[in-house]
């Protein structure tokens, strides 16, 4: 792997942050210490002037994603989605490319699932890929131990706030 993909330039990433709706979200693992850590994620991408985009699954269904952090990047877009991937979503990967940046941080739900396909759809088109692992959760430890490990097999590069 070349050392220059291990750095975030803010010039260059994206934030995007999957589907944390309270219905799932509240049977996760760590919930409040994650969304601690998608606050502080929000907060220093806003500061640093790096696009933030927030996708949410099925919202009809399983409920918005929560107020709480779209409040804090109220301009950023909102997109709904009923894929696992964001990037098997068109809207989704049109706002991706058309922020002209080829890294992609990710936080969210849920490790093993949204966040797994996302990263490895990000990958396979040609982005960089960082996955903040404790802004990433789902259900199980186990399951979340899975996501991470299945992602940085495929090439992710795994960190933390």
């Amino acid at each position: 792997m070349e050392g220059h993909t291990q750095f975030l330039k803010r010039e260059d990433c994206i934030l995007l942050l999957v589907d944390i709706q309270k219905t799932l979200f509240d049977l996760c693992v760590d919930k409040d210490l994650v969304q601690k850590h998608v606050a502080a994620l929000i907060d220093i991408c806003r500061m640093l002037g790096i696009p933030i985009v927030f996708t949410q699954q099925n919202p009809d269904k399983i409920g918005p994603f929560l107020p709480e952090l779209i409040a804090l990047a109220n301009d950023a877009p909102v997109l709904d989605k009923m894929e696992f991937s964001c990037l098997q979503n068109g809207a989704i990967t049109q706002a991706i490319a058309s922020l002209k940046r080829q890294t992609i941080l990710l936080a969210g739900i849920e490790s093993h699932v949204c966040i797994f396909h996302t990263g490895v759809d990000a990958i396979r088109d040609g982005y960089r890929v960082h996955a903040a692992s404790d802004a990433i959760t789902c259900r199980s430890q186990s399951n979340h131990n899975i996501g991470l490990n299945r992602l940085a097999g495929a090439g992710t590069v795994i960190s933390s706030t």
